[in-house]
């Protein structure tokens, strides 16, 4: 059964519909201490029906698109509660986005990889560092949409991902380090990645306790982007505003963070890691702005979110694979500001631990550091204490090392007053 005649067979009970299908495959390849350990190959091929009747949505998946399929997901819609807010994406015009697919990454065997994975353990050795773990996986996807009100677009995407973890050892010392990097396309820079990670391990070495107090901070883009994807995305989310789950919630227009500080959602974005043309609702994807110079500015919404505040959809209902249901989450989540960065008197912080432990509701965290450094001196882990509103109130000024870390594109970030427990 073809979408077209799934949407035709749905409109002869009385349904709206919505078919969406993914192809995917995946490899991966992994070698801890110098022995290749894993050598994965996945495939995945799937479809999700919703449908819509008399305002009561039903769901259902599955690996082929057939007459069960279609008639378990209006058995669900038969039972489920009215909602008159529920609704599917009308017919629209798409962006364009660019450098989202590679076609080097679609045809990319093992093989090809071997200077690859070379040129990542090659500063691990002229470092004198042992590494631990090096991976390398990509992936190449097809996604398409269609619904009853003449949705139907579709899309390829490629990205490909490379992790190194290395230890450096001093008599008793021992430090570590990591480091990972993605992109859309073939032209991930390998050797960086692990020059990164065994740089970070030897710097490391030698740490000592930094006493409790009041620090001026720089968090790195990674730890950076694991504050913000753990804490402050989630009270963007529409669905939490509205859930009162968010400390956002009724602050349109108002200062909330310093006036240092703009962000925006843009899954447009050139290469970039989340970019499509379409969300998971078949909404055109766009550019936002959320915060400006500290100002928030808006809320990221699906159809459903939207419909209940009376606006539309910004077009960030994402979906994490055939068999769920579209979400709210950030595109390319984007730090942005203006202001060179003092680290001559800063606590530089490389990595965070327990970053997903923190409450996205109050903002409040307490994290640990990871391959932090103070005057240059490396520093025995602490403890970061604190909100992250009132964190980012004391922005100080921004780097120039702008990089994507899953979904945030940040550079290094400093701030002024941080509490830390040495």
């Amino acid at each position: 059964m073809t979408p077209e005649q799934a949407l035709r067979w749905l409109e002869t009970k009385g349904c709206e519909g919505e078919v969406y299908e993914l192809k995917q495959r995946s490899y991966g390849i992994e070698i801890k201490r110098g022995e290749v350990e894993l050598v994965e190959a996945g495939e995945q091929h799937g479809f999700a029906i919703r449908v819509l009747l008399a305002h009561r949505m039903g769901f259902a998946y599955g690996n082929e698109l057939t007459q069960e399929l279609l008639d378990k997901a209006l058995s669900v819609a038969r039972v489920s509660p009215r909602d008159e807010h529920l609704a599917f994406a009308g017919e629209q015009s798409y962006p364009s986005v660019r450098g989202i697919y590679d076609s080097r990454l679609a045809s990319l065997s093992f093989d090809e990889l071997e200077d690859k994975l070379e040129a990542m353990l090659a500063p691990a050795q002229s470092l004198g560092v042992e590494v631990t773990q090096v991976s390398i996986a990509w992936e190449v996807s097809e996604e398409r949409m269609f619904n009853s009100h003449g949705v139907e677009v579709s899309e390829e995407g490629t990205e490909i991902y490379a992790h190194l973890s290395a230890v450096a050892k001093r008599g008793d010392d021992v430090a570590t380090g990591l480091y990972f990097d993605a992109s859309r396309s073939f032209n991930l820079d390998f050797e960086a990645v692990g020059e990164t990670a065994s740089r970070l391990a030897k710097e490391s070495l030698g740490a000592q306790r930094l006493e409790t107090g009041d620090y001026a901070v720089v968090l790195r883009p990674m730890a950076m982007a694991e504050l913000v994807e753990n804490v402050l995305i989630p009270a963007f989310s529409a669905d939490n505003v509205q859930r009162g789950r968010s400390r956002l919630a009724g602050m349109l227009d108002e200062q909330v963070f310093g006036e240092e500080l703009s962000v925006v959602d843009d899954a447009t974005l050139e290469a970039g890691l989340e970019s499509s043309r379409f969300d998971g609702e078949g909404t055109a994807c766009r550019s936002k702005a959320l915060v400006e110079k500290g100002v928030l500015r808006g809320y990221l919404y699906d159809i459903y979110t939207a419909r209940k505040d009376g606006v539309e959809s910004t077009g960030n209902a994402f979906r994490s694979g055939f068999s769920t249901l579209p979400r709210i989450d950030a595109s390319n989540f984007i730090i942005q500001g203006n202001g060179g960065l003092d680290e001559d008197e800063a606590l530089v912080v490389h990595g965070l631990i327990g970053a997903h432990t923190a409450n996205p509701v109050t903002g409040d965290f307490s994290v640990e550091t990871r391959n932090a450094f103070y005057g240059g001196s490396p520093v025995r882990k602490a403890i970061l204490a604190g909100n992250v509103y009132d964190l980012l109130s004391s922005v100080s000024g921004f780097g120039r090392d702008v990089t994507q870390i899953s979904g945030v594109v940040t550079p290094s970030v400093g701030f002024s007053n941080v509490r830390v427990v040495g």
